[in-house]
């Protein structure tokens, strides 16, 4: 019965620190197939990591694959959306845990 009522209360509005938490709480423990880095120029790149799960800790979510983290950025700077066939979604933002730089990847799950 709640999630009914928090499917009213959700919020809509893409770039509120709400929105992307709910986001990231829904990905959260998702299994991964894999994951692309994009280029500079949109396209997809080389596939950084396979197999692993994205996880939330500590207000971060962390996408968890071959075993290293290859990203990790804070909920808050998060802007992501999902793919238009389900099968995954497109992450951008900080990844503190290589310099701080901003970084795109395309994360593919193994299950949706």
């Amino acid at each position: 019965m709640f999630k009914f009522i928090k499917v009213w209360t959700k919020s809509k509005n893409e770039k509120s620190a709400r929105y992307r938490r709910d986001f990231a709480t829904e990905l959260d423990g998702k299994p991964i197939r894999y994951v692309v880095e994009r280029t500079e120029d949109g396209r997809e790149g080389n596939i950084v990591g396979r197999e692993g799960a994205l996880i939330i800790r500590d207000g971060n979510l962390l996408v968890f694959a071959s075993n290293e983290v290859v990203f990790r950025c804070p909920v808050e700077n998060l802007a992501a959306w999902r793919l238009l066939s389900g099968n995954g979604v497109v992450l951008t933002g900080p990844d503190i845990e290589h310099g701080g730089g901003e970084r795109s990847l395309i994360v593919h799950f193994t299950k949706y």
